[in-house]
């Protein structure tokens, strides 16, 4: 009898929590491609975090690319500081643990250099551990991350450029 309790206990009890977390109004985060302006004009994008926001943009087909700064709605200046610092040593004084430190200096104003939202950084960290003697999984599972970061860094990038808010004289160019 006390095993058909404590069963019956356990199902309602993971009922509850299903019902709970179902109602409190958590959902995954939905990027969608609109974009409050049509033309953009985009500088210093040689790099990681540039490129996936590049790939990002292509894929919205609202958006065009402005040749020139004159000739757009938004401009977009990213400064991306790429970092690299051993933060941990093993007893024998070789490196344990590397630290990535990726930061972009966020820039986005509209054709008359009047920004449209303040200059802004953003930083992510990522510990990885480092075998000396697996060098070649350490750079794999090092390039994955710095890839990873420049993702996570295009995708706020994007959900900024969401954001803006755009007057009406600026998107009639």
């Amino acid at each position: 009898m006390t095993e058909k309790i404590k069963t019956f206990s356990f199902f309602i009890s993971l009922i509850l929590i299903a019902c709970t977390t179902a109602s409190c109004g958590w959902k995954f985060k939905v990027v969608d491609g609109n974009l409050p302006f049509t033309y953009i004009f985009l500088e210093g994008t040689n790099n990681g975090v540039g490129k996936e926001l590049l790939s990002k943009l292509r894929r919205t087909d609202s958006i065009k690319f402005s040749s020139s700064p004159e000739q757009t709605q938004v401009k977009v200046k990213l400064k991306v500081d790429n970092e690299k610092v051993v933060v941990g040593f093993s007893g024998a004084g070789r490196p344990r643990e590397l630290e990535l430190r990726i930061t972009v200096r966020l820039e986005i104003t509209d054709k008359e250099n009047k920004p449209l939202q303040p200059v802004d950084e953003l930083k992510i960290y990522r510990a990885i551990n480092f075998n000396d003697t697996d060098v070649l999984a350490t750079q794999a599972h090092e390039e994955f991350h710095i890839r990873d970061v420049n993702k996570q860094l295009a995708i706020q990038i994007f959900e900024r450029l969401q954001r803006l808010e755009i007057s009406k004289q600026n998107i009639n160019k």
